[in-house]
């Protein structure tokens, strides 16, 4: 059911968090940039979703390009393995988020 639209918008489903502390911490974010617009929540959930267990992700838009944001679990083999790849013939950036 996660991805799945309902009134138009994409549901996220992801696992409740209640360790404030860990949700906060950063651990297992991940951010690419220069995401193709055609690219929405369910295509980079099942882009990622090789990489480990996802906790949550969403795509944000704006005019030029879009940007990524998956929670994983952990991130560091995520990261060595998607930063730099075509996504749709876009060049993505992956790295590690910082709030």
């Amino acid at each position: 059911m996660n991805t799945d639209v309902s009134k138009g918008k994409p549901i996220l489903i992801m696992r409740s968090q209640r360790i404030p502390s860990l949700r906060k911490s950063g651990v297992g974010n991940v951010f690419m940039k220069n995401v193709d617009k055609s690219i929405d929540n369910k295509a980079l959930y099942d882009t990622f979703s090789a990489f480990g267990n996802i906790l949550s992700c969403k795509v944000v838009c704006d005019e030029n390009c879009s940007n990524g944001f998956v929670h994983f679990k952990t991130q560091e083999a995520t990261i060595e393995m998607m930063d730099g790849v075509l996504l749709n013939d876009c060049k993505v950036f992956v790295g590690r988020f910082k709030s």
